[in-house]
């Protein structure tokens, strides 16, 4: 298990470090110091009606399922397990269409393209991340700050060169990045330690404002380790990734909701890929959040007010749908009014070709949860 020491350099965060266990317990927040109560316009103000907020995860599968054998080794140095359409020509469209049809007001995306490496120079981020966001602005959504392009790793300095490709957008007639005076509200990168990326993994922060009320809270993008326990990574470590899945789902939790000034007083919602249903003591994100007072939506939400709970979201590009894990989750504190949860199936098709029927080898996930109103 481990805790927190961060170092923070030319504006992106590593977090990192090793406690034993019984001093790692001594650091756990207090549940009063990550929030006002709820319902609360901050401390000692006056009571306001919680938000209801949509929060949506959707694992897009943008460079990590292309069409062809040959693409998907030029483009990500092996074969892809699933093989869609091209992402440009029509790909990204009909997932931005997916998004807009649940409504959403935020939505954490994972594998929008990564950063090219010598050997892969396909993987750009940009030629993956345009036209989403063309797509998702003409449907009526922004896309949150996320920093990638010539950002360093704090300690070592040496590029970004995997890792990326995770952007939340949101409802911009609701919700601005954007304070009331048009400065970008606080936002950065994480840098996980322990992931199995030769050149870094991160995830995304971003504090979002409710445009009519002034409200603030935090949206974190998240995309944990998905190599089997036993694996060896390009470092050439075999690890527990399963710890690894704990111990990067937890550093990120503490910072946000203790450690970081700018998010700790804020309502913070963790939202993602974690590649892992586990429950496991020590050795999975669900039991990370746990440990610092977050839980599933999908737990908190009542059984009657939960659809489509007999999918797995991984789909893996199979058709009918699978049953069976979730890997995409949702956390919010302990408590936190939930009214909903949702898993929209790809296709309810019993058979038929990935390409023809499937955007994504994930399942979109969202959840109508009630948050806090904190300004400040």
């Amino acid at each position: 298990m481990r805790t927190v020491r961060t170092s923070l350099r030319r504006g992106s965060l590593l977090l990192a470090g090793a406690l034993p266990l019984a001093a790692l317990a001594a650091l756990q927040p207090a549940t009063a110091s990550a929030s006002a109560p709820a319902g609360a316009a901050g401390r000692g103000g006056p009571q306001r009606p919680p938000m209801q907020l949509r929060m949506e995860s959707y694992n897009t599968c943008g460079h990590g399922c292309l069409p062809t054998k040959e693409a998907c080794e030029a483009t990500i140095g092996r074969d892809c397990a699933t093989k869609l359409e091209p992402w440009a020509d029509r790909r990204a469209a009909k997932v931005a269409d997916d998004i807009a049809a649940t409504r959403a007001d935020v939505v954490a995306t994972q594998e929008i393209g990564n950063n090219a490496t010598p050997a892969q120079p396909g993987v750009d981020v940009e030629s993956f991340r345009a036209p989403l966001t063309k797509a998702m602005k003409a449907r009526g959504y922004a896309e949150a700050p996320a920093d990638y392009a010539g950002t360093r790793h704090p300690q070592y300095g040496y590029p970004l060169k995997s890792g990326a490709g995770r952007f939340t957008y949101y409802d911009a007639r609701r919700f601005s990045h954007l304070d009331e005076h048009g400065k970008a509200l606080p936002h950065d990168l994480l840098w996980l330690p322990d992931s199995t990326e030769i050149y870094g993994k991160t995830m995304t922060w971003n504090t979002l404002r409710e445009r009519s009320t002034g409200a603030r809270f935090v949206v974190v993008d998240m995309h944990l380790e998905f190599r089997a326990n036993g694996a060896t990574d390009p470092n050439g470590w075999t690890k527990n990734w399963d710890e690894v899945r704990y111990a990067d789902a937890r550093r990120t939790a503490e910072y946000l909701t203790r450690d970081n000034p700018a998010t700790r007083r804020l309502p913070v919602v963790f939202a993602g890929d974690f590649n892992s249903g586990s429950k496991a003591d020590g050795a999975s994100a669900y039991d990370a959040f746990a440990d610092v007072g977050f839980a599933d939506a999908y737990e908190l939400a009542a059984p009657q007010h939960r659809t489509g709970a007999e999918y797995a979201s991984f789909n893996g590009g199979k058709i009918p749908m699978p049953s069976g894990e979730k890997i995409d989750h949702v956390f919010v504190k302990a408590g936190t009014p939930v009214r909903q949860w949702t898993l929209v199936p790809q296709t309810t098709a019993q058979s038929g070709e990935a390409r023809d029927l499937l955007r994504s080898d994930h399942n979109l996930m969202h959840t109508t949860v009630l948050l806090e109103r904190v300004t400040r």
